[in-house]
């Protein structure tokens, strides 16, 4: 079926308006349903590929929903004619290139060429860095022809000229009233969080209490914080506690407060962190690390809604939303027998996965922006510092075992670098650089192979106390370099059945 240019550049704009608001993933998608009954497209994605072809970065994927990094392995790239890249291009018939890949090698069976039959191809942008293409996949033989590729070009127009603009190493500065002050303002900037937002917009009205995973530092605090900004709450208090960082004999009194005289050193009367969140939100973060007889009375307090000071049998009514979060895989915990499945159960009313950085690489450019701002202001320094492509593709490249934490460690370092000289940029990124004796070695094996994710943790704790030389605390300690609490640090050591080095 032939399409009407004035549909085509009315779409065109629908979806630059989507890409604006609702992110990457939902512009290919509607895309796609806007294709259905002109051309039979049953997959679209768009690939991010180095120019050195050592990866091929798969940025967004209809049939994905969680952006994946191949790896060439030898001679193979896992891209089709790669070499051929600049072009438009129409494969009628992709029979010819599954020789030689089905077979062996199991990794391969879910790269497109293989479970599809033709494929039109886009170029969208291309410099001595990066290329970025858009392949729309097709069940059907000779599915397109030429004039298909103009039509895909007019539609895709006005989104992909804003995403070259992304991809690109200029960055603007940010205007002040973006600077992300808020989690509100996190989750609406960063489009890879689109999904995450519209849970949060659902959820925030309500009383409901909710449990946040993600791995650490993806960002779990901007949602919570969020969910606050968001929910009738917002004028009332909002309270963090790092249930990893309370000693067991403590957490009652700090949790549920406590008597003068309650038990010794009690010298006063103090009310506990419940009562300060008294009609407004409790953010319970790290529940994972609650022991068991913690959970029990956590439990008591989730179904009765009320709670009893340490030392005073009398109990006291609470108003408070809780919000959970965890790192750990709860799931897991349930079936080890360590957490509480009734627990699990109060919890999860309503959980929200947030998806790590390496699975939203399309809001590096947007962060980057934005620790160039901070750390700029922070350092008094101009922001005309330049951030060259060559740069942005390491940064693409990168899996980020350390999330945006770890992204934003690695501005300030290269901003630190960069004090009292203006020009380009360099970041040095963990994994990569190996002159300091074996610690690149240490951090390159954090991701080796497919870690559960209490042994990526493990990995990853061992590493950061390779590079610090055992240093826990202070400049350039481990708690500095993972932008966590000692006594949090100490937990998950314990946890981890790692041995206390001397502190330095």
């Amino acid at each position: 079926m032939k399409f009407d240019d004035d549909a085509l550049r009315a779409s065109a704009l629908s979806f630059q308006l989507i890409y604006r608001t609702r992110g990457l993933y939902q512009a290919f998608a509607c895309l796609r349903e806007f294709l259905e009954g002109h051309l039979p497209v049953a997959r679209i994605n768009g690939l991010y590929i180095p120019a050195d072809h050592a990866n091929v970065i798969t940025m967004v994927d209809t049939l994905e929903s969680r952006p994946v990094m191949v790896r060439r392995e030898g001679r193979e790239l896992p891209l089709l004619l790669w070499e051929r890249l600049e072009e438009p291009l129409i494969v009628a018939n992709l029979d010819p290139y599954k020789k030689g890949h089905t077979r062996g090698n199991p990794a391969a069976e879910s790269l497109p060429f293989l479970r599809h039959h033709s494929l039109a191809r886009l170029p969208v942008c291309r410099n001595e860095a990066y290329t970025f293409v858009i392949n729309f996949w097709s069940d059907e033989y000779n599915a397109f022809a030429r004039d298909d590729l103009t039509d895909l070009r007019i539609v895709t127009g006005g989104f992909v000229e804003e995403l070259a603009r992304d991809l690109s190493a200029n960055l603007p500065a940010m205007p002040a009233h973006r600077s992300l002050t808020s989690g509100r303002d996190k989750l609406f900037v960063c489009s890879g969080l689109t999904s995450v937002r519209n849970l949060v917009e659902q959820v925030a009205p309500c009383a409901s209490t909710v449990l946040i995973m993600g791995e650490t530092g993806a960002g779990k605090e901007s949602v919570a914080d969020a969910i606050h900004e968001l929910s009738p709450r917002r004028e009332g208090p909002l309270v963090k506690v790092n249930c990893g960082a309370i000693p067991e004999t403590l957490l009652d009194s700090e949790l549920f407060g406590h008597e003068k005289g309650a038990f010794t050193g009690a010298v006063n009367a103090r009310r506990g962190y419940f009562e300060a969140a008294q009609g407004g939100t409790i953010v319970l973060d790290e529940i994972g690390e609650m022991s068991l007889p913690a959970q029990v009375r956590l439990l008591r307090v989730l179904e009765s809604g009320s709670i009893s000071r340490v030392g005073n049998a009398q109990s006291m009514q609470v108003d408070v939303r809780v919000i959970a979060s965890t790192h750990a895989d709860l799931r897991q915990k349930v079936r080890e027998g360590s957490f509480r499945k009734d627990l699990w159960y109060r919890l999860s009313v309503f959980p929200i996965r947030v998806p790590p950085l390496r699975e939203r690489k399309e809001d590096i450019p947007t962060l980057l922006r934005h620790f160039l701002h901070t750390k700029s202001r922070q350092f008094e320094l101009s922001e005309t510092v330049r951030v060259p492509d060559g740069e942005l593709a390491r940064l693409y490249a990168h899996d980020w075992p350390g999330n945006v934490r770890e992204l934003e460690h690695v501005v300030e370092r290269a901003m630190i670098l960069a004090r009292g000289r203006s020009g380009a940029l360099h970041f040095e990124i963990d994994g990569e650089d190996t002159a300091e004796g074996g610690v690149g070695d240490a951090l390159s094996e954090v991701t080796a192979g497919w870690p559960t994710l209490a042994e990526m943790e493990d990995r990853y704790v061992r590493a950061a106390l390779a590079k610090c030389g055992g240093k826990l605390t202070g400049e350039n300690g481990v708690t500095e370099l993972l932008g966590i609490h000692y006594t949090t640090l100490r937990a998950r050591m314990r946890n981890l059945g790692l041995p206390m080095p001397r502190e330095k």
